[in-house]
């Protein structure tokens, strides 16, 4: 579970979780797909509970060259605040829709190590 804010490079404040009403963000991170832009995915499996941090993320580690719009333009570098409020092992849960997600998870790692075990004897 993450607090969050998000600006762009110009100062406009996308989302402020630590403002207002917004509750904090369940995120699933690691994990293909991803619940995050890919400089969260980066940064919070490095963090501890209850650290903050600052990241300044080019698009490619943000909303990418196409954005989010209208609310954020195509190549747009974004600043994110984290703090990381909690953690939660997946891999325990036993929510249906949790337990479904790391199926599909192990499924997709399973596919990748067979492709890259073919490409490997392919090269033989």
């Amino acid at each position: 579970t993450v607090r969050f804010r998000a600006a762009l490079a110009d100062g406009t404040v996308l989302h402020d979780s630590w403002e207002g009403e917004a509750p904090p963000l369940q995120v699933r991170v690691g994990a293909e797909p991803s619940d995050a832009a890919l400089g969260w995915d980066l940064a919070l499996p490095r963090m501890r509970v209850g650290q903050q941090v600052r990241l300044e993320c080019g698009p490619s580690y943000a909303y990418g060259d196409a954005g989010a719009p209208p609310l954020i333009p195509p190549s747009s570098p974004v600043t994110f605040e984290l703090e990381l409020l909690s953690v939660r092992d997946l891999m325990s849960s036993h929510n249906p829709d949790e337990v479904d997600f790391v199926e599909r998870y192990r499924e997709l790692v399973a596919t990748k190590e067979r492709a890259k075990a073919g490409r490997a004897t392919e090269g033989r």
